[in-house]
């Protein structure tokens, strides 16, 4: 199925794509493996933080862009710097890699926009804490996406967007299922996991650290409740009410498999080839019962 829009009302289908840094070579095989098959038979897609990523390439019908990225541009020691870091700066330069990212692998935005999907890249509001679930519009989708992977204490300074400033959605949302749930006419959500089934989210101590270190806001009370809310959704989503609405594609608990930092090509290509194999596992069960 490519076409979405066969769907009828209350029985559309929403694709949610966690984040989780260079983990989303498994994300990115999993996509990867719908384009081979041509399965999209989503209406509704919501990305979060390197999710937003896999989701664009993904919309625009570039397979193996993201491995691609993630391969290259990622692993240059212009991104990802420590010694920048520990003297004030960020750790990941973002607005260096968009910029290179586009001169020498872009994105195709037209063929992206022409899909006319709901795209939605979820932010966490640096004042407020609050989640916001941004369009994708053309006039400010690069600086949204630059947003959405704006990772607080990695990143230092918010990025502005219509007036407010925003970090990584994974503060304020980092698994938008219950949202995605709750839009009109979807009744059904495919959610692409950065971390294996039995992960339950653990510690907090860093984002209460921060949180320390920020003015009375909302966004520090979301930094400390982060790991709580992380683990409540994952409990909402296993509830027999809702697990039948829920299909989670899911990494294997393997230590070969990338974390969010990696920068080792084998692991890279390891977890992309896991998506791989996970996606087709799906397209080959489609439709589910």
């Amino acid at each position: 199925m490519s076409d979405a829009q066969q769907e009828p009302a209350g029985k559309q289908i929403a694709l949610v794509v966690e984040g989780g840094g260079m983990r989303a070579a498994f994300s990115s095989g999993v996509t990867d493996a719908f384009l081979q098959a041509e399965f999209n038979p989503f209406t509704l897609l919501v990305g979060v933080s390197s999710g937003a990523s896999i989701i664009a390439s993904y919309l625009a019908g570039q397979k193996g862009r993201n491995l691609a990225v993630l391969l290259d541009q990622s692993c240059r020691p212009e991104f990802i710097r420590w010694s920048r870091f520990v003297v004030g700066g960020d750790l990941m330069d973002i607005d260096w890699l968009w910029r290179v990212v586009q001169q020498e692998n872009p994105l195709d935005c037209e063929r992206m926009f022409a899909q006319q999907r709901d795209f939605r890249i979820v932010l966490s509001n640096a004042v407020s804490g609050l989640p916001r679930y941004a369009v994708a519009k053309p006039e400010s989708f690069l600086e949204v996406l630059r947003a959405s992977s704006s990772i607080p204490f990695f990143i230092r300074k918010p990025v502005q967007i219509d007036n407010e400033f925003y970090f990584d959605g994974g503060v304020a949302d980092a698994l938008p299922v219950r949202w995605a749930l709750s839009q009109p006419n979807i009744g059904q959500v495919v959610v692409i996991r950065t971390r294996s089934h039995d992960y339950v989210k653990k510690g907090g101590l860093g984002d209460a650290l921060l949180a320390r270190h920020l003015s009375a806001c909302g966004f520090a009370q979301a930094l400390r409740q982060r790991v709580k809310h992380y683990n409540a959704t994952l409990a909402w989503m296993r509830q027999a009410e809702n697990c039948r609405s829920i299909i989670e594609i899911n990494p294997p608990d393997d230590k070969k498999m990338a974390g969010r930092l990696c920068r080792d090509g084998g692991r890279l290509r390891y977890s992309y080839a896991a998506g791989l194999e996970c996606g087709r596992a799906l397209v080959q069960r489609w439709p589910l019962n």
